[in-house]
């Protein structure tokens, strides 16, 4: 996987992140993007740590698009989006009390099989897994981090339909 060059010169106090997570009983995926949708890091952590996650998310990262990401990255946040599925009302509701920006909910239907998608971008499948047809090719890991992912991106997509119409 391509790693960016450089450092991302991200300042405390700065908004240009997006935090996606997809909340599962347990386990929840995460992704921090940039505003134009970049993966800069995901990964997944235990439903029951998210007090911790909330307090370092580093030892859950599983893909790592960024030199750098700052430890404060939740402080620079844009909006953070929730997947609308599984114990996602507990989880929003915690969020908020912890979030000093907007939260969006974000349907999440399908998101699946956007991760395997994404999974496929970010892995180029080797020559013989790409005589498979897509739907035979199996990631070789969980997708609960790319599927937060798919989530910030529609919230993105979202985000820039009502910015668009508030002009």
């Amino acid at each position: 996987m391509a790693v960016a060059s450089g450092q991302m010169g991200i300042h405390s106090g700065e908004k240009h992140l997006v935090l996606g997570l997809d909340p599962g009983r347990d386990k929840t995926g995460f992704a921090f993007t940039d505003i134009d949708g970049s993966l800069l890091v995901s990964g997944i952590f235990p439903s029951s740590e998210r007090s911790a996650f909330f307090e370092d998310f580093t030892p859950y990262i599983i893909e790592r698009n960024a030199v750098s990401l700052p430890q404060n990255a939740v402080s620079c946040l844009e909006f953070i989006a929730i997947g609308d599925g599984t114990t996602s009302r507990e989880f929003s509701e915690y969020v908020r009390g912890k979030a000093k920006c907007q939260v969006l909910s974000v349907d999440e239907r399908n998101t699946t099989l956007e991760a395997r998608e994404l999974y496929w971008k970010l892995h180029k499948p080797g020559f013989l897994l790409r005589l498979l047809p897509e739907g035979l090719r199996v990631p070789s890991r969980v997708l609960d981090d790319l599927a937060a992912w798919a989530v910030a991106l529609r919230a993105l997509k979202k985000y820039r339909d009502i910015s668009r119409n508030k002009l």
